[in-house]
C-alpha cells in the first residue's frame, strides 16, 4: 500500500469532519505519496528524539496524535528546532500523518480506548464544542474517588494525579483525554459523578467539586498515550505484513 492510500484508509476511520474547527491535523509531511509503506512508527508527540528514532530505525512513516505542525511556521529556518525537524523528515522521505481531535471523537479513538481500559460499560458519547468527543459509562462497581484514583494511576501508569472530592461515591465516569478541565460542565450535564481528563486548573477542580463532580486530572500525555496502541492495531489490520512500532517515551518529566 502506498503512503497516500494508507492516509485515505485512515481518513475513513478517523474522518476530517470530526476535527475541531481550530485544529490542524492530517498530512504534516509527505515528499512522495506514491512510495510504499514499509515501516511505521506511532507516537503521541513527534519530538526530536522520536524523529531520530525514525531516521536511525529506517521508518518511512510516522503516525502521531498531536500534530507536528499545529501552528503555522514563520519561516523554514534550519536553526529553529521545529523547522529543522520538518525539513529533515521531508528530505529523508519520512511521511508524517497526525490525527488529533478527530481521534478524540472517532469510534475506537482516544476516549473509547480509555473507556475500555477502565472497564466501563454502557458507554455513550457526549458533545464538547459541538462534537461527539467525550465518553461516559458505568464503572464495574461504584468506588470512592480515592479508590478510583488508584485504579486510574495503575491503568495509565501515571505516578500521580489530582482530584476533587476523594470521598465522593462514583458510579458513572466521564472521559476526555488531554486538556479537558474546562469541559467539566459538559461531563456534569451528561450525568457523570466523576470525570477523568488530562489537565485541569486549580479553579476547575474547585468548581467541579462545588458542583458534586469528582474531577481527576491524570496528565495530558498519560490520558492520551493508550491510543498509540489503537493506531498501531489499525495499521496492522490494514497492513499485516508491515512492521509497526510505538515510540512510548513521555516528553515531559514529573519529579
Amino acid at each position: 500500500m502506498k503512503h497516500i492510500e494508507l492516509y485515505q484508509k485512515l481518513n475513513e476511520a478517523y474522518p476530517p469532519a470530526l476535527s475541531a474547527e481550530w485544529d490542524h491535523d492530517g498530512i504534516m509531511v509527505m515528499k512522495d505519496g506514491e512510495q510504499p509503506v514499509c515501516r511505521v512508527l506511532v507516537a503521541l508527540d513527534l519530538t526530536a528524539d522520536c524523529a531520530k528514532k525514525a531516521l536511525l530505525g529506517g521508518f518511512d512513516l510516522i503516525l502521531t496524535h498531536h500534530p507536528l505542525l499545529f501552528r503555522p511556521l514563520d519561516a523554514l529556518y534550519p536553526k529553529d528546532p521545529l523547522s529543522a525537524r520538518a525539513l529533515m523528515l521531508y528530505e529523508k522521505g519520512i511521511s508524517v500523518f497526525s490525527f488529533h481531535t478527530r481521534l478524540d471523537c472517532a469510534e475506537g479513538g482516544v476516549n473509547d480506548t480509555l473507556a475500555t481500559l477502565l472497564g466501563l460499560s454502557e458507554v455513550t458519547s457526549f458533545e464538547v464544542e459541538g462534537l461527539p468527543m467525550g465518553r461516559i459509562g458505568r464503572l464495574p462497581e461504584a468506588k470512592k474517588g480515592s479508590e478510583l484514583a488508584e485504579q486510574i494511576k495503575e491503568k495509565l501508569g501515571c505516578p500521580q494525579l489530582t482530584l476533587s472530592l476523594p470521598q465522593k461515591r462514583i458510579e458513572r465516569l466521564a472521559l476526555l483525554g488531554g486538556s479537558g478541565g474546562g469541559e467539566w460542565k459538559d461531563a456534569l450535564l451528561a450525568g457523570a459523578d466523576g470525570y477523568l481528563t488530562g489537565e485541569a486548573s486549580h479553579h476547575h477542580l474547585l468548581d467541579a467539586g462545588e458542583n458534586a463532580l469528582c474531577l481527576f486530572a491524570a496528565g495530558h500525555d498519560y490520558t492520551e498515550r493508550p491510543v498509540c496502541h489503537t493506531l498501531k492495531a489499525a495499521v496492522e489490520a490494514l497492513l499485516p505484513e508491515v512492521r509497526v512500532e510505538i515510540y512510548d517515551q513521555i516528553a515531559i518529566s514529573r519529579l
